[in-house]
């Protein structure tokens, strides 16, 4: 079963694993795209697959998000840091 923090947690990790990749943004893209280059032609049209659907979800995403009016919730003592 999928816990309701998944996508959140998976969002996180994903963004922690780019950041891994190089210090600056044509670092990360090209060790990114050299690693996708290194793999097997399925797997590289299964993940291009899915980073398309999620280059065209998550800007819906962030949209929705940004047009709500209530504020994330935190908890006392969250300082919000990861």
């Amino acid at each position: 079963m999928i816990t309701p923090n998944e996508f959140w947690l998976s969002l996180h990790e994903l963004a922690q694993a780019a950041s891994a990749e190089g210090t600056t943004d044509e670092e990360r893209r090209e060790n990114i795209v050299a690693s996708l280059e290194a793999m097997p032609s399925m797997a590289r049209a299964q993940v291009l697959d899915e980073l398309e659907e999620m280059v065209r979800f998550l800007p819906e995403l962030q949209l929705q998000i940004a047009s709500t009016d209530e504020k994330p919730l935190t908890v006392e003592g969250d300082r919000g840091v990861a």
